[in-house]
């Protein structure tokens, strides 16, 4: 692979447990130290100065930026776009794989392709990363090809996407969402810039929440941010065929997620809702088990039994979005952080 044909921004903020980790990846992957660029966004535990020891540039920001305007501001000050062909975004807590960059850059054979995303995986800690580990598998199992394919993938991950460098400018990274990687994958679908490729052979293992508190957080921030998204963009207008799949996409989810929190309340006023919940329970462990499979991941079977209360959960949080969002109108714009855990 030349390297030097594609650039890596990975913005940071309060990363010094992972980032070692992070960076070395990406250079065990075939990344040359120079064209990794290291957004130090105000950290205060030294973030940037491992970067530096081990190479690679860094740029600091005082005061901090948030996530959307530290990576735009690398393409900037370092003028990426001009001096590279593709450039690609990489969270701080996740590891690729050694083909990683190999299997991107093969995605734009094509050279209708503007950008590729590959496939996450969650590192296997407990109960909470073994659902995210199944949340990924049934992704890329019943989802993510389909999209691929019919040209209407909502969302290319900020932690494994890579863009053509000459769509650039044509994005705008701005802070009036909270989901960075869907607000401009929905830009670059709106703006007809060209296709988004699924490369599932380009892996990234990601590091997920491991306490409720975290992934609470987390599934607000995601929740309310694609709220954000389709009022920002107007998907309910349905003029695109990303606009349908969207709509159908959030708007089952919004009608699914109300059966599902008002489901034990149907089951009080007749018994023979609960076969309905029996039936649902039953394939959700079915799907657990061929993901287990897929992903050669036990933890997955230990704790399946657990997964239809935190689809519970997970089904309010969704609605807490739309709430916020569609209903009261409410403002979300921080950049959280889960806690993060040293890599090994």
């Amino acid at each position: 692979m030349n390297s030097h044909r594609i650039c890596c921004i990975v913005p940071a903020k309060d990363e010094a447990v992972v980032i070692a980790a992070t960076l070395t990846s990406l250079l065990e992957a075939g990344m040359h130290p120079h064209d990794i660029y290291l957004v130090d966004d105000f950290s205060s535990d030294g973030t940037g100065d491992i970067g530096r020891e081990l190479g690679v540039t860094v740029l600091r920001n005082e005061p901090n930026l948030g996530k959307a305007h530290a990576i735009a501001r690398a393409v900037d000050h370092f003028e990426l776009d001009t001096r590279y062909e593709f450039i690609a975004l990489m969270d701080a807590d996740t590891r690729v794989n050694d083909v990683y960059f190999a299997e991107m850059l093969s995605g734009f054979a094509d050279e209708k392709v503007v950008v590729t995303c590959g496939r996450p995986k969650s590192r296997p800690f407990n109960w909470l990363t073994a659902y995210r580990a199944y949340s990924y598998g049934y992704t890329h199992m019943v989802y993510r090809k389909g999209q691929s394919n019919m040209g209407v993938i909502n969302v290319a991950p900020g932690c494994s996407t890579v863009y053509r460098a000459t769509i650039w400018r044509e994005l705008d990274w701005s802070k009036d969402t909270i989901v960075e990687d869907m607000d401009v994958t929905i830009q670059i679908h709106k703006k007809k810039l060209g296709v988004i490729r699924y490369v599932p052979r380009a892996i990234v293992h990601t590091q997920d929440p491991q306490t409720i508190p975290d992934y609470t957080k987390q599934m607000l921030r995601w929740n309310t941010g694609t709220w954000q998204v389709v009022k920002k963009h107007k998907l309910y207008r349905l003029r695109d065929k990303i606009d349908w799949e969207c709509m159908f996409l959030y708007g089952e989810g919004v009608l699914f997620s109300m059966m599902y929190l008002i489901m034990p309340l149907l089951m009080l006023l007749d018994y023979r809702f609960a076969f309905a919940a029996v039936i649902d329970v039953v394939f959700a462990l079915m799907f657990a088990a061929a993901v287990a499979t897929m992903e050669k991941r036990k933890d997955i079977i230990m704790y399946a039994l657990a997964f239809p209360f935190i689809r519970i959960f997970d089904a309010s949080c969704f609605v807490r979005g739309f709430w916020k969002v569609i209903i009261r109108r409410q403002a979300m714009t921080s950049w959280f952080t889960p806690k993060r855990y040293a890599q090994k």
